[in-house]
């Protein structure tokens, strides 16, 4: 299988990453959302993830936005700024998942 990019989004700003998948016997392309959960990534979808937040970053979104009233935008423009602060606009964008990261903690 063929190397890919894939962003993941820590505490410590925004990285992208090459990503080999399992070829383990028994792993299908289906599994990869799976991969991402074992290494504590949270993945932004099921089918075909591309990017991934680490449960940290998760975690301190959850604190920010609800003792900070930090939105989800502001929070992001954060960690582009914490990646790269000369040129934040050359940091991929991607779609936070907070707000779903946060229902997911009240079940």
């Amino acid at each position: 299988m063929i190397a890919q990019n894939f962003t993941v989004v820590d505490t410590a700003g925004i990285f992208v990453h090459t990503v080999k998948w399992c070829q383990c016997s028994g792993a299908s392309q289906e599994d990869k959302h799976l991969q991402l959960l074992q290494e504590r990534l949270f993945p932004s979808t099921i089918v075909n993830p591309q990017t991934a937040f680490t449960f940290d970053v998760l975690d301190e979104f959850l604190v920010d936005s609800l003792e900070c009233k930090t939105s989800a935008a502001s929070f992001y423009h954060k960690l582009r700024r914490l990646t790269n602060n000369s040129f934040p606009d050359l940091i991929p964008v991607c779609v936070f998942i907070g707000i779903y990261f946060r229902s997911l903690k009240v079940l």
